[in-house]
C-alpha cells in the first residue's frame, strides 16, 4: 500500500502529478509510517556563509546503534534504541504540521523487547497516538543488522 499515488502523464512531455488515491494511508498507520521514516532519518549539520545550520529533524538510529561497543552489549543495544525512539518522540513533536488529526499526532512510544534469536536482534516498539483509532496496539519490529 502507498502513501501516495503518483500519476505520470507523457502525452505532453514529461509530466508527475498526485492523484486521489482512496488507498491513501491514514489514521493510526500513516502515524506509523512516519514514525519509522523519521526513526531511521539521521540529524544533519551543515556549514553555509561560515555559520552552523543544525537540522534536528529526525531519530538518528544509525548513529546511536550501529556502533560496535553498543552492538556488543544488550544493555547498550537496548540504551541506545530507547535513546532513538525518545529522540524521534521530540522531533515528530516538534515537527507536527497545524490542522493534523489527533490519530496522525504522536503522543509516546516505548520499547516492548529486545530480542536476540540466534544472533538477529529485534526491538519491538509500541508507538501511541493522542487518538486511538481502534483497540489494536500500534508497534512494529524493528530489525538491528550488526555490521
Amino acid at each position: 500500500m502507498a502513501d501516495i499515488d503518483f500519476i505520470t502523464d507523457l502525452t505532453n512531455g514529461f509530466d508527475v502529478s498526485l492523484g486521489d488515491n482512496p488507498r491513501s494511508v491514514k489514521g493510526n498507520r500513516a502515524l506509523l509510517n512516519r514514525f519509522e521514516i523519521t526513526l531511521m532519518t539521521s540529524r544533519r549539520q551543515m556549514v553555509y556563509d561560515d555559520k552552523t545550520i543544525i537540522d534536528d529533524f529526525g531519530g538518528d538510529a544509525q548513529k546511536f546503534i550501529n556502533q560496535t561497543r553498543v552492538l556488543s552489549d544488550t544493555q547498550g543495544i537496548a540504551a541506545a534504541v530507547d535513546r532513538s525512539v525518545t529522540q524521534t518522540v521530540l522531533s515528530m513533536k516538534r515537527d507536527e504540521p497545524a490542522g493534523l488529526p489527533d490519530t496522525e499526532k504522536i503522543e509516546s512510544a516505548e520499547i516492548l523487547s529486545i530480542d536476540i534469536v540466534q544472533g538477529v536482534i529485534t526491538a519491538k516498539i509500541r508507538v501511541m497516538p493522542v487518538e486511538v483509532e481502534s483497540y489494536d496496539l500500534i508497534e512494529f519490529n524493528l530489525p538491528i543488522v550488526r555490521s
